[in-house]
């Protein structure tokens, strides 16, 4: 079954997606001591983690955060999703409380794949996805070796976007979250969802059964729901 298509303004786009997030945080709290959180690189989910800096009202002391993938760089280069995220989410520091694992870009690629997949959990409990012009997410690219991969749970790939050289979860990390959120944001995203809800014939297909939020750019090819 699918999740819910939640289409708002783009002036909404980031307050809705605090308050998903927030809330994912508060029911998962309500089961479980703590909550395992995975968070999205790329640019659309930067100012919903700025929005959440703001707001200031995630528990950080029961949180575990985790990424969906890196650039094979340092964390203080340009292109890590580590540095930007921690900017954007942590612009005073990152709490002393706050249990956050980075997958680490700038050691041996397979050997960093191998540790990361050491401290995952089994399951996630929220998950947050981007989605690329081309459908990728994560740094599931089309026709990446990696989308056939349900045993691994992080794996090195090449993508088609410098830098070229990633880490990635894998769909087996993706399918089984219990909560899951697609953010999708411009026309430019457009097809991409299209292609992903209707032909399921992109990566990001795999997260068609999670909550997807677009703001009407993203969602304007998309038949009008009845």
């Amino acid at each position: 079954m699918g999740g819910r298509r939640i289409i708002v303004d783009a002036a909404d786009y980031d307050r809705v997606a605090a308050e998903w997030i927030e809330a994912r945080v508060e029911q998962s709290l309500q089961q479980a001591e703590r909550c395992h959180l995975m968070l999205a690189g790329g640019g659309t989910p930067l100012s919903v983690y700025r929005l959440l800096a703001e707001r200031d009202r995630l528990p950080w002391m029961r949180l575990t955060l985790f990424f969906g993938d890196e650039r094979c760089v340092p964390p203080e280069h340009q292109a890590s999703n580590y540095r930007a995220v921690k900017a954007a989410l942590f612009p005073h520091g990152k709490p002393d409380e706050l249990i956050l694992y980075r997958m680490r870009g700038e050691d041996e690629p397979e050997q960093a794949a191998r540790d990361y997949e050491g401290v995952l959990p089994a399951q996630l409990d929220i998950l947050l996805l981007g989605i690329g012009e081309d459908g990728h997410t994560a740094s599931l690219f089309p026709g990446s070796p990696a989308l056939q991969e349900w045993q691994r749970r992080v794996v090195t790939v090449v993508g088609s976007k410098p830098p070229p050289r990633r880490l990635s979860v894998t769909p087996a990390v993706i399918r089984a979250a219990r909560h899951l959120l697609m953010l999708a944001k411009g026309e430019s995203k457009a097809e991409a969802v299209r292609r992903a809800l209707q032909e399921g014939d992109v990566p990001s297909a795999l997260a068609d059964t999670g909550d997807w939020l677009m703001d009407r750019g993203a969602a304007q090819a998309l038949p009008a729901e009845e």
